[in-house]
This record gives structure tokens, C-alpha cells and sequence, in this order.
């Protein structure tokens, strides 16, 4: 009895020092943002994530705690697809898990259409991580192909993705 607790407390120790980015504290599920929060999100963008400009039309998704914004992400509808953007988490709540738990926390909503993301290239592996695979740009829908394009004649360096977990 007492050697099957102490070995499933040293798998866990081994876990953690294996994965230091595995969430330590429960933090809730992602919720979808209500408009009435648009003026919160956008001021949790200003802060961490300029770039990242939300839109009231696209439906974005965070994760809360004690009332304040840790993680967000956008789900830009763009052709019969979605295009997974602006993922951000606040810096002091980073590698911890949490952009792993708000994917896993939106699957019902990243299986609805094909869903895709832009991900900047050391980023890959955490996109790996959660459900996404390296596609070429060629199996992309013509828009997002074009917006791609785009992206990497600006000189960003990006790896078209796809969500694969069904």
C-alpha cells in the first residue's frame, strides 16, 4: 500500500521537474467572451499584446481568474474556417499550462470548422503539443493561403497549422 503511494508521488515529482509548464493551481474553464466585457479584453491586449486587436465580431475566448484576464485567444471565422489568433497570456501566468488548458477548454469550439493558426515558428511545439499539426500552405482555404502570404512577405516567420484533435 504505502509503496504504490510513495511511487505515484515520485511520478508526479518526476512529472513536474519533466514539465515545469504543467498548471500548479486549478484555474477554471475558458469562457466565451460576452460584449460587455469587449472594453476589458481590449485593454487586456493593449497591455500584453498590441498587436493582437480584438474584434467584437470574432468570438474570443479567456480564462479568468479573480476577476482579472490570464490567457485569451480570438477565433476569427474567415471562409466556411477559422483561423486561431491573438493567443496571449499575461506574462507573470506564463509556462504554467495555461495556454494549453484554454485550447483544451474551447475543443467544442475548435471542432466546429476547420480551424487553423499562424504560428510563429518557436511557437510550433507548443501548438504540437496541443492538437495542431504542420500543414503546407497549399491545404489552406484560398483566403487564409492569401493572408499568409502576406504575413510572411512582411517578413514574419509563421508555420501554417491545423487543430487535428476530433
Amino acid at each position: 500500500m504505502y509503496t504504490t503511494r510513495y511511487a505515484n508521488i515520485a511520478l508526479l515529482v518526476t512529472t513536474l521537474i519533466q514539465y515545469p509548464f504543467i498548471m500548479k493551481k486549478p484555474y477554471s474553464n475558458a469562457e466565451q467572451v460576452p460584449s460587455l466585457w469587449f472594453p476589458l479584453v481590449k485593454k487586456f491586449y493593449q497591455a500584453h499584446y498590441p498587436s493582437g486587436k480584438p474584434n467584437k465580431a470574432d468570438p474570443i475566448w479567456v480564462i479568468r481568474h479573480e476577476n482579472k484576464i490570464l490567457c485569451a485567444v480570438r477565433l476569427k471565422h474567415i471562409a466556411g474556417a477559422q483561423l486561431l489568433t491573438a493567443m496571449v497570456t499575461a506574462p507573470s501566468h506564463r509556462n504554467i499550462g495555461l495556454g494549453s488548458h484554454l485550447i483544451n477548454s474551447i475543443h467544442p469550439a475548435l471542432s466546429e470548422m476547420p480551424t487553423y493558426c499562424f504560428a510563429f515558428t518557436h511557437l510550433v511545439p507548443f501548438y504540437h503539443a496541443n492538437h495542431f499539426t504542420t500543414i503546407s500552405a497549399k491545404m489552406l482555404p484560398e483566403e487564409l493561403e492569401n493572408r499568409l502570404r502576406a504575413y510572411t512577405a512582411q517578413g514574419r516567420n509563421l508555420t501554417p497549422m491545423c487543430y487535428i484533435r476530433r
